[in-house]
């Protein structure tokens, strides 16, 4: 959502996560990641691809904090078109987010986190899009 612009429907993600590319013990782990966007009544899709830092805190629980870079299927004018479609003013943009996780399992977490894309200020027109919501992993592999 933007002060420009309000989307309708559900923005529902899908993603893999990598095993950790850099293990610094108790200051945490890098990794990568790569997520996809599909908004349930025609808002902006986007695909996210980048590195998380993870941290493991007390009693099962981790943060992670990420920035990827990311491509959308919205309106990349200079310009909002329509009050009912985001126009993120650049077809690529930056995608930090944030994440508090718990560890109900071996394989299972559940998940609390914030992503946003916007261009950074490539583009005069830059609304960015915020989503907050609840993921549920399960961890393949060994």
């Amino acid at each position: 959502m933007s002060a420009h612009s309000r989307e309708a429907g559900v923005d529902e993600q899908f993603g893999l996560r990598s095993a950790p590319w850099v293990d610094a013990g108790r200051w945490g782990s890098l990794r990568g990641y790569a997520l996809g966007s599909v908004n349930d009544e025609g808002g902006v899709d986007f695909a996210a691809v980048g590195a998380a830092w993870r941290w493991i805190l007390p009693r099962r629980f981790y943060a992670q904090f990420g920035l990827g870079g990311a491509v959308q299927t919205g309106y990349a004018d200079g310009f909002q078109r329509y009050p009912n479609r985001l126009d993120l003013g650049s077809r690529f943009l930056f995608e930090p987010e944030l994440r508090l996780c718990y560890v109900l399992s071996r394989r299972w977490a559940a998940e609390i986190g914030w992503v946003h894309v916007s261009n950074a200020g490539i583009s005069h027109h830059n609304p960015g899009m915020d989503d907050l919501g609840a993921r549920l992993l399960y961890r393949f592999g060994r």
